[in-house]
């Protein structure tokens, strides 16, 4: 294997993550009233479209052609994706004990898979670094940067989704974004 090859593995693990993104997003986008943590998702699910373009030219750039059986397992992959996506929005309907618990779990999930994708472009950059391809490290660097702000963001609304949790919970308070979710 060669460094381009690894360097090709890491972009399209890479986008897989952001296709897989953008089916959460949109799936958790649906069920979340307007509001702050709408806005937050909607801007981020723009950025993770734009991210997943900016994936496959870089990964076009690079030659990277897809064998029939890589361009199957790329499908599989995508499908198997939105199928886990969309069959867990029903589940993420029933988590919690209210509309308002709900929207604090879909947040954390989400804190996660943010996470996950800044370590996923923190090996692509040391990857592409290594493999002395500049262009791939600063895609991965600059959509990074993107990541770790949707998890700033994202962590910023816990607080305050949380507390609708308690207030409508123990003091019965209606929170009338959570009753929309």
């Amino acid at each position: 294997m060669t460094p381009e090859t690894k360097v090709v593995q890491y972009l399209e693990e890479a986008h897989a993550a952001e296709l897989a993104g953008i089916q959460t997003l949109t799936a958790h986008t649906a069920m979340i009233p307007s509001g702050p943590y709408r806005d937050v998702l909607e801007r981020h699910l723009q950025e993770t479209r734009a991210q997943a373009g900016r994936l496959e030219h870089r990964l076009a750039e690079l030659g990277a052609e897809r064998s029939p059986i890589a361009a199957t397992l790329g499908f599989l992959e995508t499908a198997i994706g939105q199928a886990l996506a969309l069959g867990k929005s029903p589940i993420d309907l029933l988590r919690g004990t209210g509309g308002e618990e709900r929207l604090v779990k879909n947040a954390k999930d989400e804190c996660a898979t943010e996470a996950l994708e800044i370590a996923t472009y923190d090996a692509l950059e040391a990857l592409a670094d290594a493999a002395q391809d500049p262009k791939t490290a600063t895609l991965a660097r600059e959509i990074r940067t993107q990541e770790e702000l949707a998890l700033k963001h994202l962590r910023a609304l816990i607080p305050d989704l949380t507390r609708d949790v308690l207030r409508a919970e123990l003091d019965g308070e209606v929170v009338p974004a959570a009753d929309r979710a």
